[in-house]
């Protein structure tokens, strides 16, 4: 078994804040997050932590899906089954770029969230 240890800092006005998540993993998930790290130049602990958030996030959708089914159920709980990941790079056009560099160089940061109207044409 190999041992990862997280720390996340949040420095706030008075105080700062950490989160540590001490972490068991099998050596080949250990390897794994080592080659990612090693190709992107980064630490694996950063790999780590973006990978932990990939997860959170699969388990949000997957509840989700859960949550949107009949109120009657349309698999129960005993039910056998896979999840399916997909994940594509999606690069931004120009004119998304124009708009991101407006709003960053008109108040320093994004002025909203984008919207449904925004990436629908």
């Amino acid at each position: 078994m190999c041992y990862i240890s997280y720390t996340r800092w949040v420095t706030t006005r008075k105080e700062t804040l950490s989160d540590v998540l001490n972490l068991r993993i099998d050596d080949q998930l250990a390897a794994e997050i080592d080659r990612i790290a090693k190709l992107r130049g980064e630490k694996a602990s950063e790999v780590a932590r973006r990978l932990l958030g990939f997860g959170a996030e699969v388990e949000r959708r997957l509840q989700a899906q859960r949550l949107m089914q009949h109120y009657s159920g349309e698999y129960s709980d005993e039910i056998a089954g896979r999840v399916v990941i997909s994940a594509e790079f999606v690069p931004y056009t120009w004119e998304e770029v124009t708009k991101i560099q407006d709003d960053l160089a008109s108040n320093g940061t994004l002025s909203r969230h984008p919207t449904w109207d925004d990436v629908t044409p």
